[in-house]
Formats: structure tokens, C-alpha cells, sequence
């Protein structure tokens, strides 16, 4: 009876602790995102990447470049194994590494007027030597399709080419699926792999491949690139070239879409052809992104698309946030917009956390043993490789891929979180140099606008000094370059300033100014700035005998500064302000006009009754 009523308490007392075990009590995870997120934003090439690191290295996490089949592959075996050398294509993954990004790659054969096939004719494809040695193999040429200069075509009634090319991704995706350096890789045929090659008639099994092979590709494709995430062009909606809209099995295969125009001034319906969005609805159906990722690069059919879409205020009607919301964007080639008015490293950044996956944990509870987090996605596209919560060494069971914007979703962590700092998000898919970053549970504070610095105002003009790489004003942008503070000083009025920009070679420094007016370029410190060379917009000039140099600016308008023949120190650059203005006058005006007499804009003279914008006494004025 005895041992009887000590189990009964002793199983009461099991119970009981067992009941307290699963007891949840919530604790705040103070956490905020601060930077560009791994595999999302603004890209750029190699080449610009590494020469604007200093200034957008932190503003960027991928990086892009075309890659050549050509440039790995050394020939083939007997048994029809391929014979690689991948030196090549790692010394490429290798340079991206080093900056702290990851790449985007794109395999190609064709590239009207490429010249980056060491040895080879302008325009030559990068199909593998041996196979263009074979006897059965012949190429077609196009003088100047679409304008874009002189393209070989593969020949793709070739069967070893056709062969070859399902076995290079089969070997590909085997040696780089679990590649940290690598983010997405971009397929298709035709010119840069973007699904067409116009100027030039196609001709299937010949210039283009078969819809058939395309088919039968596209699904080995699928079949072994499980792990790195794959894209293809837009442009594969059409179906004159591809039979994808067409063919619900290639339709049901899981992938992303690049759209190499994107933001042009006709890309959507509503504006005019709208034959992108057309593309993005017929192969995107609305919810591709939802499982393949979204990128591109944004329009070069205007010059000065790439330099103005980023404009807070928007390009052809719609903001980039708008935009890239809609397309559900996760990256977007932008390497024609730094050091243009709105492509600054700060819009960069901007830009980049406006785009892709955003983590935050709505709700931490723990129990003693167990981390339970509600996490949802507050950004415009999923993560679209695996990442973990995980505490210390031990991650979550679910992972954060695919977690859809909006969606919430309850995962636990077999383990306690005792300390809120040691909670983070861990993935085999980015750089160890890469955090992935989370909003915790607190309430995310509101952003403090970064202060920027007064100039102070001199003889009627504003003053840009250097804070390190940082120019003091917005009108001013240090596309390349690098600042010292150890060649000396410059002093202008009552104050000393020793920071400079040194001109060398890959200096370039882009001057936009507000008003009109001369503008004033100091150079100074321990190396003498008088009668030495410098470029505005590629002309040579020379400063003067104090090592200035004055010329008079447009406003709105960019000049681009550079080095001449000499190494100097650029201490300051002083700018017109809305005080004064440079003017054509009708009828000349003198200091003794100035003073009594008023001016319009056009430099007609006015009555003590005009209203508006006008110059007194050599001032602008607003008379009311």
C-alpha cells in the first residue's frame, strides 16, 4: 500500500516537471538589419567592382560576369569524358571572394563583337576548340545583326556540341553545387544566352537549336542542377524561338528568369509595348518567383537609363522600389549607374535592401531546453537557398528557404536560448566573410536621417571638402579614387583643411553642380600644384600659378575630373550656391547698373514692381 501511494506521488512529481519543461516564456531579441543581405541587390562587373570596392564594396553583395566554355575546356577523351581546367573560372570565383561578394555567371557562345577570347576574331563564339577542330562542324557568320557588329554562330546540327553541352552543366553543377562563392548561374541560346539573335533569320538545328534539343536540354538541366539556383531570359516566352509557354513540362520545371532590359521606357504595358511584362506574365504566370529567383540588369536602350533609374523620384514613370516590388526582384545589374547624380554608394545601398528577402523573428520563446522562434519574410522575394537560425552548433531542423513574403512560419531550435546575442542565421551558401541578418523582436527604430555636413559659405560659394573618400555635398561623387591625409594642407579662409583626394590614374571625380556659376578646383600640400596639368571631361587643362584651376559650370550638368600628367592633391572644390548665378545679359550690366538696377533671368531690366526670381545688386533674389 506503501509503495503503492510512493509511485503514484512520484509519477505526480514526473508530471509536474515534465509540464514546467514545456512551459514557454518569450524573451526580446534586439537584432537590426544594417547592410546588403548575401545573394540580393545592385550589381556589378568585376572589373568597376574592384575599382569602386572601397567606396561601394559595402554597398553590394553580388558581382557578375559573362563566363566562356572555351576558357575550361581542354579537349575530350576517348570515352567522351570532357578534359577541364577550371583555373580559369576559380581565379574568377576566387577575385569576387576576395571583396567579400559572390558571383553571378553566365556560360555563353555567343557575343556580337566579342573581343574577350584571347587570340580569337571579334565576334567568335566560345564554343570549345576541339569541337570547332572536328571536320563535321561548321559555323555560321552574321556581318552585323541587329547593329551589334560582327557574330559566329554554334553550329547546332553538330551532335558533339549538342552532346558536350548537356555534359558541361552535368560536370558543372557536380564540382560548384555546393560552391560558397558562387550565388545563381544564368542559361540560355543566342546572343549572351538572352533567347534571341536578332538581325539574323534563325534557323533551327543550324544558328539555334532545335525546340526539341531546348526541350530535351532544359530538362537534363533540371535534373542536375539541383542545388545551384538557375535562371534564364525573358526573352524564352516568345515562342518563335523556344516552345516553353507551350509545354507544360517545361513550364512545371523549377526556375528563375533574368530580364536584360529591364526599366526601359516601353517595358510595361501600361506604357507602351510593354512586351517585357507580356514576357514576365506568359513564363512567370505571376509565381515563378515564388520558387525561382528574379534578376537582371537594368536597360541600356538609352544611355542614361542605368545613370537615372535609381532617381528617388523615378524614371519613365515608376521608381526602382515600385519596380523591383512588382518583378519581385532579387538582383539587378546596375554597373553604368556609380558616379552618376543618383547611382551614389549610399542609393546603392539603399536600393540593394529594397530588394530580395528580408528576415524577421515576430516571436522567441524558450523553455529550458528548446528555442521555439515565429520568423516571417518582411522583403519582396524569398531566400532561395537554404540559411538556419541556429544557436551555436546547433541549427534549426527548418530551413528559411522559400519562406514567401508575408508567410509565417514556426520552427524550434533543440537548444536554449539563454543569451539573445547568440542567436543568428547561419548558411553553406554564403561567404564566411557574409552574415545573413535579421529584424528581432523589438521594434525597429526609425531611421536617422545621416546628418550632412554645412559647408560653410565663402565669398558666396560652397565650399566641398573630404572626409576621407566622402565628399562634404551630394553635388560632388567620387566615382574611383583614394584620399590621403598626409600630403600636407590647403588653408582657405580662416579654416585648414587636411584631407585630399590624390589624382593618380584611376582617379575619377564627378562635379554636378546645383547652380550655375564658376566652379573652383584647390590643389595643394607637399607637392606643388602650379602650372600642372589636369582633364575636365577628358580635355586637358592647366592650373594656374597657386595651383587653381576656375571654369565656369552649367547647372545640372556633370563634369568628370581626372589626373593629368602629374600626381596632385585635390584639398577642395568650391561651388556656386543659390546666391549667385552666371548670366547673359541683353544689356551689359556694371557695378554701377548693379546696384539700383534689377535683371531678369534673361538679363532684361526690370521695374521696382517686377515679381519673381531676379538679380539686385548682383544677387538672385525672389521678389514677392
Amino acid at each position: 500500500m506503501i509503495t503503492k501511494k510512493l509511485m503514484t506521488s512520484l509519477l505526480v512529481c514526473i508530471a509536474a516537471v515534465a509540464t514546467h519543461g514545456e512551459e514557454w516564456t518569450s524573451i526580446d531579441v534586439d537584432r537590426q538589419i544594417t547592410h546588403p543581405q548575401p545573394m540580393t541587390g545592385l550589381v556589378l562587373w568585376p572589373d568597376l567592382a574592384a575599382d569602386l570596392n572601397s567606396t561601394y564594396g559595402g554597398s553590394i553583395s553580388l558581382e557578375f560576369s559573362y563566363c566562356l566554355p572555351c576558357m575550361v575546356v581542354k579537349g575530350c577523351n576517348q570515352d567522351g569524358s570532357i578534359i577541364y581546367d577550371w583555373t580559369w573560372f576559380d581565379n574568377k570565383l576566387a577575385d569576387v571572394a576576395s571583396r567579400g561578394h559572390q558571383l553571378v555567371a553566365r556560360f555563353r557562345y555567343e557575343y556580337p563583337s566579342g573581343d574577350d577570347i584571347k587570340g580569337a576574331v571579334k565576334g567568335a563564339t566560345a564554343v570549345p576548340q576541339y569541337i570547332k577542330d572536328r571536320s563535321d562542324y561548321h559555323e555560321t557568320y552574321a556581318s552585323n545583326p541587329g547593329g551589334d557588329g560582327p557574330t559566329y554562330y554554334a553550329d547546332w546540327s553538330n551532335e558533339e556540341l549538342k552532346r558536350f553541352t548537356k555534359q558541361f552543366y552535368t560536370d558543372f553543377a557536380k564540382r560548384y553545387a555546393n560552391d560558397k562563392r558562387l550565388a545563381f548561374l544564368e542559361v540560355g541560346f543566342g546572343h549572351w544566352s538572352e533567347y534571341h539573335i536578332y538581325g539574323t533569320n534563325i534557323n533551327f538545328g543550324v544558328n539555334f537549336p532545335t525546340k526539341e534539343y531546348q526541350k530535351e536540354f532544359f530538362q537534363h538541366l533540371s535534373n542536375v542542377m539541383t542545388s545551384i539556383p538557375w535562371l534564364i531570359s525573358i526573352d524564352a516566352a516568345d515562342d518563335e524561338y523556344t516552345p516553353f509557354v507551350d509545354d507544360n513540362d517545361l513550364m512545371g520545371l523549377t526556375f528563375g528568369l533574368f530580364d536584360d532590359s529591364f526599366m526601359h521606357k516601353d517595358h510595361e504595358k501600361a506604357d507602351g509595348e510593354g512586351y517585357n511584362e507580356e514576357c514576365w506574365d506568359n513564363i512567370g504566370k505571376g509565381t515563378r518567383w515564388k520558387t525561382g529567383v528574379c534578376g537582371g540588369e537594368v536597360s541600356y536602350y538609352k544611355g542614361s537609363d542605368q545613370k537615372n533609374f535609381l532617381n528617388p523620384a523615378g524614371m519613365y514613370g515608376h521608381t526602382w522600389e515600385e519596380q523591383s516590388a512588382k518583378y519581385r526582384i532579387t538582383f539587378m545589374i546596375a554597373n553604368d549607374a556609380p558616379g552618376s547624380t543618383y547611382g551614389t554608394a549610399d542609393r546603392f545601398k539603399e536600393a540593394t535592401m529594397a530588394s530580395g528577402y528580408r528576415i524577421k523573428l515576430t516571436k522567441c520563446e524558450v523553455n529550458g531546453t528548446k528555442t521555439r522562434l515565429t520568423v516571417t519574410n518582411e522583403g519582396i522575394a524569398p531566400l532561395y537557398r537554404d540559411a538556419y537560425f541556429a544557436i551555436g552548433e546547433t541549427r534549426c531542423e527548418t530551413s528559411l528557404k522559400g519562406l514567401l513574403p508575408g508567410e509565417e512560419k514556426v520552427m524550434e531550435i533543440a537548444a536554449n536560448l539563454s543569451n539573445a546575442a547568440d542567436l543568428k542565421i547561419v548558411s553553406d551558401f554564403i561567404l564566411d566573410t557574409q552574415e545573413i541578418q535579421f529584424q528581432g523582436t523589438t521594434e525597429e527604430p526609425a531611421p536617422t536621417p545621416t546628418p550632412t555636413p554645412t559647408p560653410e559659405p565663402v565669398d558666396d560659394a560652397t565650399i566641398c571638402y573630404f572626409d576621407g573618400t566622402h565628399p562634404s555635398t551630394s553635388q560632388v561623387v567620387l566615382v574611383s579614387g583614394n584620399s590621403s591625409t598626409s600630403k600636407g594642407s590647403v588653408t582657405y579662409g580662416d579654416k585648414t583643411y587636411g584631407t585630399c583626394i590624390k589624382m593618380e590614374s584611376s582617379t575619377s571625380l564627378n562635379i554636378t553642380p546645383t547652380y550655375s556659376g564658376d566652379v573652383t578646383l584647390i590643389f595643394g600640400g607637399s607637392t606643388s600644384p602650379a602650372n600642372e596639368t589636369i582633364k575636365i571631361d577628358d580635355n586637358v587643362v592647366t592650373t594656374d600659378a597657386n595651383g587653381r584651376y576656375t571654369f565656369n559650370a552649367t547647372a545640372g550638368q556633370t563634369y568628370n575630373l581626372k589626373k593629368g600628367n602629374t600626381q596632385l592633391f585635390l584639398f577642395l572644390i568650391i561651388l556656386p550656391d543659390g546666391t549667385t548665378t552666371s548670366i547673359k545679359t541683353t544689356n551689359a550690366i556694371t557695378k554701377e547698373t548693379a546696384d539700383t538696377q534689377g535683371y531678369n533671368l534673361d538679363g532684361q531690366c526690370v521695374g521696382k514692381n517686377y515679381k519673381g526670381v531676379m538679380i539686385l545688386n548682383g544677387k538672385k533674389i525672389i521678389r514677392r
